[in-house]
Protein backbone atom coordinates (compact mmCIF):
# COMPACT_ATOMS: atom_id res chain seq x y z
CA UNK A 1 0.00 0.00 0.00
CA UNK A 2 1.20 3.18 -0.52
CA UNK A 3 2.03 6.43 2.34
CA UNK A 4 -0.79 8.25 3.67
CA UNK A 5 -1.04 11.42 1.85
CA UNK A 6 -0.79 14.61 3.96
CA UNK A 7 -4.36 15.89 5.39
CA UNK A 8 -5.61 18.35 7.72
CA UNK A 9 -7.89 17.13 10.98
CA UNK A 10 -10.98 16.56 8.60
CA UNK A 11 -9.54 14.59 6.66
CA UNK A 12 -8.64 16.54 3.05
CA UNK A 13 -5.22 17.17 1.51
CA UNK A 14 -3.04 19.77 3.70
CA UNK A 15 -0.18 21.17 2.54
CA UNK A 16 0.87 21.80 6.20
CA UNK A 17 4.37 20.00 7.15
CA UNK A 18 2.92 17.66 9.59
CA UNK A 19 4.98 14.63 10.54
CA UNK A 20 3.90 10.95 9.33
CA UNK A 21 2.98 10.11 13.00
CA UNK A 22 0.23 12.37 13.12
CA UNK A 23 -0.46 11.44 9.44
CA UNK A 24 -1.49 8.18 10.78
CA UNK A 25 -2.92 9.08 13.92
CA UNK A 26 -5.39 11.38 11.91
CA UNK A 27 -6.06 8.57 9.63
CA UNK A 28 -6.71 5.69 12.75
CA UNK A 29 -8.59 8.85 14.64
CA UNK A 30 -11.10 9.37 11.60
CA UNK A 31 -11.44 5.41 11.51
CA UNK A 32 -12.51 5.35 15.06
CA UNK A 33 -14.76 8.77 15.07
CA UNK A 34 -16.47 6.77 12.08
CA UNK A 35 -17.20 3.53 13.59
CA UNK A 36 -14.85 1.79 11.51
CA UNK A 37 -13.11 0.82 15.22
CA UNK A 38 -15.83 1.50 17.66
CA UNK A 39 -15.68 2.04 21.45
CA UNK A 40 -14.53 -1.12 22.92
CA UNK A 41 -12.81 -2.75 19.86
CA UNK A 42 -9.03 -3.34 20.11
CA UNK A 43 -6.82 -2.28 17.28
CA UNK A 44 -4.85 -3.95 14.92
CA UNK A 45 -1.42 -5.31 16.00
CA UNK A 46 1.08 -3.18 15.32
CA UNK A 47 2.96 -5.37 12.52
CA UNK A 48 -0.45 -5.23 10.84
CA UNK A 49 -0.81 -1.07 11.31
CA UNK A 50 2.75 -1.04 9.93
CA UNK A 51 1.95 -2.71 7.08
CA UNK A 52 -1.46 -1.09 5.79
CA UNK A 53 -0.02 2.48 6.14
CA UNK A 54 3.62 1.32 5.07
CA UNK A 55 5.33 2.92 7.73
CA UNK A 56 7.84 1.79 10.39
CA UNK A 57 6.94 0.60 14.27
CA UNK A 58 8.40 3.92 15.79
CA UNK A 59 5.88 5.80 13.64
CA UNK A 60 3.03 3.64 14.91
CA UNK A 61 4.20 4.06 18.15
CA UNK A 62 4.33 7.80 18.35
CA UNK A 63 0.87 7.82 16.51
CA UNK A 64 -0.46 5.51 19.28
CA UNK A 65 0.61 7.81 21.49
CA UNK A 66 -0.41 10.58 20.23
CA UNK A 67 -4.14 9.26 20.33
CA UNK A 68 -3.67 8.16 23.78
CA UNK A 69 -3.07 11.80 25.02
CA UNK A 70 -6.00 12.69 23.23
CA UNK A 71 -8.18 10.10 25.12
CA UNK A 72 -9.24 8.13 21.76
CA UNK A 73 -7.41 4.93 23.28
CA UNK A 74 -6.11 2.91 25.72
CA UNK A 75 -2.91 0.20 26.12
CA UNK A 76 -3.58 -2.69 28.10
CA UNK A 77 -0.66 -4.52 29.02
CA UNK A 78 0.10 -7.99 26.88
CA UNK A 79 -3.49 -7.06 25.35
CA UNK A 80 -3.34 -4.18 23.02
CA UNK A 81 -4.67 -1.05 22.53
CA UNK A 82 -8.65 -0.49 23.07
CA UNK A 83 -10.74 2.30 21.88
CA UNK A 84 -12.04 4.26 24.57
CA UNK A 85 -15.75 5.56 24.93
CA UNK A 86 -16.57 8.84 23.45
CA UNK A 87 -16.48 10.51 26.81
CA UNK A 88 -12.78 10.21 27.18
CA UNK A 89 -12.07 11.63 23.43
CA UNK A 90 -10.49 15.17 23.32
CA UNK A 91 -10.18 15.25 27.16
CA UNK A 92 -6.59 16.03 27.43
CA UNK A 93 -4.82 19.01 25.61
CA UNK A 94 -2.44 17.50 22.93
CA UNK A 95 1.01 18.07 23.91
CA UNK A 96 3.51 20.27 22.13
CA UNK A 97 7.63 20.82 22.08
CA UNK A 98 8.33 22.04 18.42
CA UNK A 99 6.72 24.01 15.57
CA UNK A 100 5.25 21.06 13.98
CA UNK A 101 3.09 20.08 17.01
CA UNK A 102 1.92 23.60 16.83
CA UNK A 103 1.13 23.81 13.41
CA UNK A 104 -0.68 20.56 13.82
CA UNK A 105 -2.80 22.19 16.82
CA UNK A 106 -3.39 24.80 13.89
CA UNK A 107 -4.79 22.77 11.16
CA UNK A 108 -7.93 22.25 13.43
CA UNK A 109 -8.45 25.90 13.60
CA UNK A 110 -9.85 28.24 11.17
CA UNK A 111 -8.65 31.64 10.95
CA UNK A 112 -11.02 34.96 9.71
CA UNK A 113 -9.52 38.00 8.83
CA UNK A 114 -10.75 41.19 11.00
CA UNK A 115 -8.80 43.89 9.21
CA UNK A 116 -5.52 43.87 6.57
CA UNK A 117 -3.61 46.74 5.92
CA UNK A 118 -0.14 49.34 6.74
CA UNK A 119 0.42 50.67 10.00
CA UNK A 120 2.87 52.62 12.13
CA UNK A 121 6.03 50.58 13.62
CA UNK A 122 5.63 51.20 17.10
CA UNK A 123 8.87 50.75 19.46
CA UNK A 124 7.56 47.26 20.46
CA UNK A 125 7.27 46.21 17.24
CA UNK A 126 10.54 47.75 16.31
CA UNK A 127 12.36 45.56 19.76
CA UNK A 128 10.98 41.88 17.91
CA UNK A 129 11.10 42.51 14.71
CA UNK A 130 14.28 44.13 14.81
CA UNK A 131 13.43 46.45 11.71
CA UNK A 132 14.04 49.73 12.83
CA UNK A 133 14.62 51.10 9.18
CA UNK A 134 10.84 50.53 8.45
CA UNK A 135 8.49 53.08 9.19
CA UNK A 136 5.57 50.93 8.30
CA UNK A 137 4.63 47.25 9.06
CA UNK A 138 1.71 45.12 7.21
CA UNK A 139 -0.73 44.29 9.93
CA UNK A 140 -3.00 41.37 9.94
CA UNK A 141 -5.96 41.10 12.77
CA UNK A 142 -7.98 38.18 13.09
CA UNK A 143 -9.65 35.34 15.19
CA UNK A 144 -9.34 31.75 15.73
CA UNK A 145 -12.08 29.69 15.72
CA UNK A 146 -12.12 26.34 17.17
CA UNK A 147 -15.49 24.14 16.99
CA UNK A 148 -17.46 27.25 15.97
CA UNK A 149 -16.10 29.16 19.26
CA UNK A 150 -14.06 31.59 19.22
CA UNK A 151 -10.68 30.40 20.86
CA UNK A 152 -8.14 33.53 20.58
CA UNK A 153 -8.07 37.74 19.15
CA UNK A 154 -4.72 37.27 17.11
CA UNK A 155 -2.49 40.52 15.46
CA UNK A 156 0.39 39.35 13.29
CA UNK A 157 2.92 41.77 12.20
CA UNK A 158 5.14 41.23 9.66
CA UNK A 159 7.74 43.50 8.18
CA UNK A 160 7.57 45.10 4.71
CA UNK A 161 9.61 42.98 2.84
CA UNK A 162 7.31 40.31 3.26
CA UNK A 163 4.13 41.88 4.32
CA UNK A 164 3.88 43.81 0.69
CA UNK A 165 4.78 39.82 -0.94
CA UNK A 166 0.96 39.04 0.40
CA UNK A 167 -2.28 39.25 -1.81
CA UNK A 168 -5.20 39.77 0.52
CA UNK A 169 -7.38 38.43 -1.89
CA UNK A 170 -5.48 34.68 -1.72
CA UNK A 171 -5.69 34.62 2.06
CA UNK A 172 -8.05 32.01 3.38
CA UNK A 173 -9.50 30.42 7.05
CA UNK A 174 -6.88 28.00 6.88
CA UNK A 175 -4.28 28.40 9.38
CA UNK A 176 -2.04 31.60 8.62
CA UNK A 177 1.58 30.95 9.18
CA UNK A 178 2.02 28.01 6.33
CA UNK A 179 0.32 30.18 3.76
CA UNK A 180 2.61 32.95 4.84
CA UNK A 181 5.50 30.62 4.24
CA UNK A 182 3.89 29.88 0.76
CA UNK A 183 3.13 33.91 -0.41
CA UNK A 184 6.36 35.23 0.50
CA UNK A 185 8.37 32.46 0.17
CA UNK A 186 10.18 32.19 3.16
CA UNK A 187 10.59 29.33 5.47
CA UNK A 188 9.36 29.37 9.64
CA UNK A 189 12.25 27.78 11.36
CA UNK A 190 11.95 29.11 15.64
CA UNK A 191 9.61 31.04 17.52
CA UNK A 192 10.13 32.48 21.00
CA UNK A 193 6.67 33.12 23.19
CA UNK A 194 6.03 35.07 26.59
CA UNK A 195 3.32 34.35 28.22
CA UNK A 196 0.80 36.90 30.51
CA UNK A 197 -2.01 37.41 32.03
CA UNK A 198 -3.73 40.26 31.20
CA UNK A 199 -7.27 42.42 30.76
CA UNK A 200 -9.18 42.09 27.61
CA UNK A 201 -9.50 45.83 26.05
CA UNK A 202 -12.50 46.63 24.07
CA UNK A 203 -11.50 45.15 20.58
CA UNK A 204 -10.42 41.60 21.99
CA UNK A 205 -13.78 41.39 24.45
CA UNK A 206 -15.62 41.88 21.22
CA UNK A 207 -13.97 39.21 19.26
CA UNK A 208 -13.38 36.48 22.38
CA UNK A 209 -17.44 37.45 22.99
CA UNK A 210 -16.19 38.82 27.09
CA UNK A 211 -16.82 41.07 28.91
CA UNK A 212 -14.54 43.57 28.60
CA UNK A 213 -11.38 43.77 31.56
CA UNK A 214 -11.93 40.18 31.94
CA UNK A 215 -8.86 38.43 31.78
CA UNK A 216 -7.32 36.56 29.15
CA UNK A 217 -4.24 34.45 28.30
CA UNK A 218 -1.59 36.50 26.14
CA UNK A 219 0.61 34.86 23.90
CA UNK A 220 3.30 37.45 22.44
CA UNK A 221 5.68 34.88 19.63
CA UNK A 222 8.38 36.09 17.16
CA UNK A 223 9.42 33.74 14.77
CA UNK A 224 12.82 33.53 12.78
CA UNK A 225 14.00 32.23 9.59
CA UNK A 226 16.68 29.98 8.61
CA UNK A 227 19.17 32.91 9.09
CA UNK A 228 17.73 34.01 12.80
CA UNK A 229 16.37 36.77 11.43
CA UNK A 230 12.82 37.90 12.85
CA UNK A 231 9.84 37.33 10.28
CA UNK A 232 6.49 37.86 12.26
CA UNK A 233 5.54 38.77 15.88
CA UNK A 234 2.14 37.70 17.20
CA UNK A 235 -0.05 38.58 19.66
CA UNK A 236 -2.31 36.05 20.38
CA UNK A 237 -4.70 36.91 23.34
CA UNK A 238 -6.96 33.56 24.69
CA UNK A 239 -10.29 32.99 26.34
CA UNK A 240 -9.05 31.30 29.22
CA UNK A 241 -6.83 28.44 28.39
CA UNK A 242 -3.89 27.45 25.50
CA UNK A 243 -5.46 25.00 23.21
CA UNK A 244 -2.19 23.18 24.15
CA UNK A 245 0.36 22.04 27.00
CA UNK A 246 4.01 22.35 26.88
CA UNK A 247 6.33 19.92 27.42
CA UNK A 248 9.66 20.74 28.40
CA UNK A 249 12.92 17.94 28.37
CA UNK A 250 16.50 17.48 30.18
CA UNK A 251 18.91 17.36 27.38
Amino acid sequence: MTQPKQIDSFGNPSDLPLPLYYQVAQLIRNNIIDGTWPSGSRLPAEHELTQKYQVSRPTIRNAKSTLTNEGFIQSIRGSGCYVNSKDTWKTQLPTVDNLNDIFYIGSKMSFKIQEFGMVANTEEIKKNLKNPQDKFVFQIKGVRWFQNQPLSSVIYYLPYRFGSRIPLERLNENPFIPQFEKLAGIQVMEGTSNISLERADSEAAKHLQLKKGSAVIVVRTVYVDREHQPIEYIISRYRDKLPYSIRTKRF
